[in-house]
């Protein structure tokens, strides 16, 4: 496989970096999409499997994450919908460098909200969608009064940082959490309130809109997943329209599922779930 680097600017000026992995003979095209704080170099051996099935992959660090950052990430953007619009762009490139290949959808926690976002506003035209542990609903029992100071806080300190991680519930291989502190381009702060914000505003759509979801999706999330609620996922399998559909949830299963104990059986389930509709 080859491997590819590039930058694209945004409708609003932004630089982000972009990356792709090649199969020698490509059979379908993917646009991944990270999570929160993280980065798009993470994914490689999710990656490699994929190429080996004939999928190129193609991925981003978003607004304010990774490369795409000079300086140190800040986990920092203005607005989900401009997010929305970088994956909008980018999948339109997926599909204009592959014409005429099966095009796929993945995306990972915010990723995975955003992806799910972007289907309900969008409409693309997509062979099916990965949703990994996605970001859908808010934490049980999230106050009002939280909801309503957060609003506030947004609006006149946007760059606060206020909403921490658990990174400790990222993976129950300790090895995996200790590599997660020690990556330079992981944002390790509190989250900042614009951000949070964004992606409350952004679950609140697509639980409004989930039953117009269409098209075939693989929802795969961990039982016991501290960092996005698993009942969201359920949410949306529920109410999607989709007639091909597939939920899986691990018992046990932490955040970061190709990161965690289940982590072989996690990628095949994603391989053979792509395989079958290539």
């Amino acid at each position: 496989m080859s491997h590819l680097e590039t930058s694209f600017t945004t409708y609003d000026g932004l630089k982000l970096y972009l990356q792709a992995w090649m199969p020698e003979k490509p059979k379908a095209g993917m646009l991944l999409v990270h999570g929160l704080g993280e980065h798009s170099g993470r994914y490689g051996h999710i990656v490699e499997k994929l190429n080996e099935l004939g999928v190129a992959v193609f991925t981003f660090d978003g607004r304010g994450h990774g490369k795409s950052v000079e300086g140190k990430p800040t986990a920092y953007f203005d607005s989900y919908e401009d997010y929305l619009k970088d994956i909008d762009a980018l999948f339109g490139k997926v599909k204009a460098y592959l014409p005429g290949l099966p095009a796929f959808l993945y995306g990972h926690s915010m990723g995975g909200g955003l992806v799910a976002a972007y289907i309900l506003k969008f409409k693309p035209e997509a062979k099916g969608v990965i949703l990994s542990s996605p970001a859908i609903k808010e934490a049980e029992g999230t106050s009002y009064f939280l909801i309503t100071i957060s609003g506030l806080i947004n609006r006149l300190l946007p760059k606060l940082k206020v909403l921490k991680l658990d990174i400790l519930g990222i993976s129950r291989i300790p090895e995996e959490v200790e590599k997660y502190k020690k990556d330079p381009l992981i944002y390790q702060e509190n989250i900042p309130a614009r951000t949070g914000y964004e992606l409350y505003q952004m679950m609140q759509f697509i639980q409004q809109k989930a039953g117009e979801l269409g098209l075939p999706f693989l929802l795969i999330h961990g039982e016991a997943d501290r960092l996005t609620n698993p009942k969201g996922s359920e949410l949306l399998f529920e109410k999607a329209k989709s007639a091909d559909k597939t939920l899986k949830i691990f018992p046990g299963g932490y955040h970061e599922l190709v990161n965690d104990s289940d982590r072989e059986e996690v990628m095949q389930v994603i391989v053979d779930w792509v395989g079958e509709r290539i």
